[in-house]
């Protein structure tokens, strides 16, 4: 049997009362804890008694030592380097662009079907395994209609991000000045995709046409007569291979015209008796294989 026990000395003080034992009917006793033998007994002066009372081991569920001991105040440790140091100074916030200078304008945008107006913030150019490439970052400006004062005075470009429609091609506004209005004409993602599969199915078609007719003009072909004499038949161009031709071009045509008609167009207006300043729009290089 493991015994641990507590002797006190003389200058021990009965009213501490800094232990407590817990009983298994559910109440408690405060004190000193003279001795805690396991199994055997637990003897303890109560607080503001000076006789030992035991206690049988049978009746105690436990035994806590030093539960109303002072807590001693924990003391703050060193700041650490770099605390204590007056902050380093912020830099100042860049002034707000001056309404009337040249790039800088109130925008106001008139457009049928929502849209947000994005800024290309800035463009990070690098190389990786031989390969040049740049990043480019956008920034959200305002959403239509906009009437917001934007600093377009270094050139930065613009572009509108729509929900339901090609985004146009980008502008800028760093001639304009004051109060200016962004116009805008929707296109159109169902013209475009008609656009696209009709053009791919013309130009099919005009090969295909132009195939027959290149094949007839270059196979002879022979008629028979009545004793079955072959006789050559110059019978002119195969109807066929025109007809796939005609109708392979009227669809690419077609198709192209679609293309060119369904994009976003965009027309910044100078409310201040300018002209309206139209955006040049740059056509897709079809060849490259831009739609």
């Amino acid at each position: 049997m493991t015994v641990v026990s507590l002797s006190l000395g003389a200058s021990a003080r009965a009213d501490d009362g800094q232990d407590e034992v817990t009983l298994k009917s559910g109440g408690t006793i405060r004190g000193t804890v003279v001795s805690s033998e396991p199994g055997t007994s637990v003897k303890i002066i109560e607080l503001g008694d000076k006789e030992v009372r035991v206690i049988p081991w049978a009746q105690v569920s436990d035994v806590e030592r030093g539960k109303f001991a002072p807590k001693s105040a924990t003391q703050p440790g060193s700041a650490g380097p770099g605390y204590g140091a007056a902050p380093p100074p912020q830099p100042l916030p860049a002034p707000a662009p001056t309404l009337g200078a040249p790039g800088v304008v109130r925008l106001h945008v008139e457009s049928p079907k929502p849209v947000r107006v994005i800024e290309e913030h800035s463009t990070t150019v690098g190389a990786y395994g031989g390969y040049g490439f740049a990043v480019k970052q956008f920034r959200p400006v305002c959403a239509s209609p906009c009437d917001k004062v934007i600093d377009g005075s270094d050139g930065r470009r613009f572009s509108l991000s729509p929900e339901d429609m090609p985004p146009p091609d980008p502008f800028t506004v760093s001639q304009m000045t004051g109060d200016v209005t962004l116009h805008v004409a929707p296109g159109s993602y169902g013209r475009h995709t008609a656009g696209f599969w009709l053009t791919i199915l013309g130009t099919t078609a005009a090969v295909l046409g132009g195939t027959f007719l290149l094949l007839d003009s270059t196979s002879p072909s022979y008629e028979y007569d009545d004793a079955g004499n072959e006789i050559p038949d110059d019978g002119g161009v195969s109807t066929p291979g025109l007809v796939t031709l005609i109708g392979g071009g009227a669809t690419l045509v077609g198709g192209i015209v679609l293309l060119a008609t369904s994009g976003t167009s965009v027309t910044l207006e100078q409310r201040d008796g300018k002209p309206p300043a139209k955006t040049a729009q740059v056509k897709p290089r079809y060849w490259l294989g831009e739609f």
